[in-house]
């Protein structure tokens, strides 16, 4: 009867074993997101040339823009969330360098989706600034989007200069990030794509993410740049600029 039991116990191992070894993968594929950082839709922004007059009538001309995205996520219609791993999501978008505008991801399962989300700067459990994104930390420092260690990471910088009508031109420079743990600037977006993506096996599929640069100081909140033109460390106004860059970004 022993004999028997034992036999019956190591059939039943290599059967399970067996089932665990014949367990499919999921399979996984690519994608690349491009930001492509406009003045309207009809014109793409182009740094110390291209102009827009904002909702106060100050002519705006972009000199520097550069932004953090993070946090990646690609949702099926389904509703499954797909998390890009957190440590490799962490990107600089600085529209002076052409290669850092396209974003390309791999390990995606493969699936229809129809929606991407993302932060702009870095979520609150990254400060004090921690080991998990160490590999970040010298690359935001050497584009200028780190104020210091304990201040934290600028998640945005925007700069040039404005005319009022009538007026004379002036510079203006937006450093907006969260300063430890007291100004939480961070925000998550999730954007429809206009037009839903397939994930295939040896295919990289592309999303299209376009950032409007006037509603970073003309979205919910309108900013005069003559009544403040410097917002940095701000807890009056870096907080409503935070709020704007909700309402820059759309997906296609």
């Amino acid at each position: 009867m022993k004999k028997i039991a034992y036999i019956f116990l190591v059939t039943l191992l290599i059967v399970v074993s067996s089932c665990k070894d014949d367990t499919d993968p999921i399979e996984t594929s690519a994608a690349t997101i491009t930001f492509d950082n406009r003045v309207s839709a009809n014109e793409d922004l182009n740094l110390g040339n291209t102009t827009f007059v904002n909702q106060n009538d100050e002519t705006i001309l972009t000199t520097e823009l550069k932004y953090i995205i993070s946090n990646i996520a690609l949702i099926q219609d389904n509703g499954t969330v797909f998390e890009y791993p957190k440590e490799d999501s962490y990107f600089i978008i600085n529209e002076e360098d052409p290669s850092s505008l396209d974003l390309n991801l791999t390990g995606i399962p493969i699936g229809n989706y129809t929606q991407i989300a993302f932060g702009i700067g870095v979520d609150q459990s990254k400060y004090p600034l921690d080991g998990g994104v160490l590999n970040f930390i010298p690359q935001a420092e050497e584009a200028g989007m780190l104020w210091n260690w304990a201040a934290g990471y600028k998640f945005i910088k925007f700069e040039g200069v404005f005319t009022p009508q009538g007026g004379t031109e002036s510079p203006f420079a937006i450093h907006v990030g969260s300063h430890g743990v007291n100004l939480d600037n961070y925000k998550f977006v999730t954007l429809p794509l206009t037009s839903s993506i397939t994930i295939t096996t040896g295919n990289t599929a592309s999303v299209a993410v376009q950032a409007y640069v006037a509603n970073i100081i003309d979205a919910t909140h309108q900013m005069k740049l003559e009544d403040v033109s410097d917002i940095q460390v701000d807890p009056v106004n870096a907080p409503k600029i935070a709020k704007n860059l909700e309402s820059v970004f759309s997906a296609q």
